[in-house]
């Protein structure tokens, strides 16, 4: 497919012009915004004044293989900048270099970057610009990755971040994506200091924190030079999305296990096979399992291989067997791998995702695709092939579950969409969809808030 000409809606323009503007900017846009296209017209800018040497790219997996290099590609104004993502030596050699305008990487390989490229490298560095795309992947603190790529930061001049979700779960979990950007000077230098701050303990041992009373309006201003708020519904005219919960309930043996599971942590399938709850993630985890269908056996300490799993009932496999009679393409997300074999047996028509099977869903010819969440949480384009998300097992994440959920729901879907959850009643599954619908109420009170005091001050 031939190159098509980008022309940028208004929106896009005042977000290009918030980066050009800030050395130091993050762009919370909402999904469907075009936070790639839009990046990608700051940096030709730049390389067409002159200004700028060139953009390291730092995303997830499949963005980076995928997205950014399909984005250059789509668009005739982007076509004539070389792309190198950075995965082998020859990579690196084209690094070195300075042979491209964007080098792209994904999370899990910055320590790869440090060690063979950034830790040795003397000379000024072939790009000036740094761009955090999905900044949330870089929440974590305590993140080892991040740690070691902060120390070569001062060399970068230009960073930028970008994500649609800055706080999928907690007000605590801008602080390391905003100190990524500004050194710590809006939000403190220190997580602690941060904490304390703007934070009380919600229990004696302090394992939970709420803001502190006005806190929330405090993080708010200080960020808003920084980022810069653009809502989807605002701006896009998508259809629709309706969610509707669809009830299953446990056969009579599967709640047994499953009661027993809760109260004893400890779980005999007979013939000696034992399933054990170490902890309290573990047994959630374990608890989902049983929801979904089937558990796994625990294992020695060493031991290599799947783990084997014994099917304990198949009443969602029903449930979605019912979806499926719509006779519209479906959209799983699963997140174990149990589920997905169950699916694969009673439904020969599914196929699972593979980065090559895009084409073919776009094109309507997939009528169920099998997906784990994280593998197709950002950036992907589903939305021509359907408009039914079936969700056989939640996640606790609110990102992936927005991020998922958006592959239909986004600029180009003619359709109202349609979410189903399937949720096995007075379970762990009612538990999770109740902490999603939390864990959004203040996502968007970041950013409506953000939104109003742009509006105010602007």
């Amino acid at each position: 497919m031939s190159p098509i000409p980008f022309t940028p809606e208004v929106y896009q323009k005042d977000a290009k012009e918030w980066l050009l503007s800030h050395d130091r900017a993050a762009l919370f846009l909402g999904m469907g915004l075009g936070k790639t296209s839009v990046t990608l017209s700051a940096i030709l800018h730049l390389l067409s004044e002159g200004s700028s040497r060139g953009a390291l790219i730092v995303a997830p997996k499949r963005v980076a293989t995928i997205t950014w290099p399909e984005e250059v590609k789509k668009w005739k104004e982007f076509s004539w900048m070389k792309v190198v993502v950075l995965r082998a030596s020859k990579d690196y050699d084209e690094l070195r270099k300075g042979r491209a305008h964007l080098y792209v990487i994904n999370y899990e390989q910055l320590p790869n970057l440090c060690d063979r490229f950034l830790n040795k490298w003397k000379k000024a560095l072939p790009f000036d610009t740094i761009v955090f795309d999905e900044l949330t992947r870089a929440k974590n603190p305590s993140s080892s990755r991040m740690r070691q790529l902060r120390e070569h930061l001062p060399k970068i001049p230009r960073r930028w971040g970008l994500t649609g979700t800055p706080n999928p779960n907690s007000l605590l979990e801008l602080w390391a994506q905003i100190r990524l950007l500004d050194d710590g000077e809006r939000l403190s230098k220190s997580y602690t200091h941060f904490q304390q701050t703007y934070f009380q303990a919600n229990d004696y041992h302090a394992y939970e924190w709420k803001p502190r009373p006005g806190s929330e309006a405090k993080i708010y201003a200080k960020l808003s030079d920084l980022a810069l708020v653009q809502r989807s519904k605002d701006y896009l005219n998508i259809p629709p999305t309706i969610t509707e919960d669809v009830s299953v309930t446990l056969c009579e043996k599967s709640r047994g296990l499953y009661k027993t599971m809760e109260k004893d942590l400890l779980l005999l399938l007979g013939k000696g096979v034992e399933v054990v709850a170490l902890t309290a993630a573990v047994l959630v985890t374990k608890l989902q399992q049983i929801t979904s269908g089937c558990v796994y056996e625990s294992v020695e300490e060493g031991s290599t291989g799947p783990k084997p799993w014994h099917k304990l009932h198949e009443v969602k496999i029903s449930a979605l067997r019912k979806l499926s009679e719509l006779g519209e393409p479906l959209l799983v997300a699963t997140n174990f791998k149990h589920e997905r074999d169950m699916i694969l047996a009673a439904f020969p028509q599914a196929r699972l995702w593979q980065d090559d099977i895009l084409p073919e869903w776009n094109a309507g010819k997939v009528p169920m695709l099998i997906a784990d969440p994280r593998s197709i949480g950002h950036g992907l384009n589903l939305q021509a092939g359907g408009r039914i998300t079936v969700w056989f097992s939640l996640t606790y994440s609110r990102e992936l579950y927005d991020q998922f959920n958006a592959r239909l729901a986004r600029k180009g879907q003619g359709q109202e969409t349609q979410v189903y959850r399937i949720i096995a009643t007075d379970t762990i599954d009612e538990a999770v969809a109740m902490v999603l619908k939390h864990k959004d109420e203040g996502q968007q009170a970041l950013l409506s808030a953000l939104h109003t005091y742009q509006q105010m001050v602007g």
